[in-house]
């Protein structure tokens, strides 16, 4: 495996969303890398690189988006 590659995942939030998001998480940054790192865990005996599902609450007017973020 060629651990020297990073990955970035963004997810396209609008203002009300962010604002909420940042309220109730004000390092959203570090939120989310810790919950990836708790649901990559083998703790439930899982194996590392397993197909992981991660849950972050947005509305259903949210888009995903692949290519860019943007921190306010």
């Amino acid at each position: 495996m060629d651990t020297s590659r990073e990955r970035v995942i963004s997810v396209s939030l609008n203002e009300h969303e962010w604002q909420e998001f940042t309220r109730r998480h004000p390092q959203p940054v570090s939120w989310l890398r810790e919950r990836i790192q708790e649901s990559i865990r083998p703790a439930s005996g899982q194996a590392i690189g397993a197909d992981v599902a991660i849950s972050v609450p947005v509305s259903a007017a949210a888009a995903v988006n692949t290519t860019s973020a943007t921190t306010r």
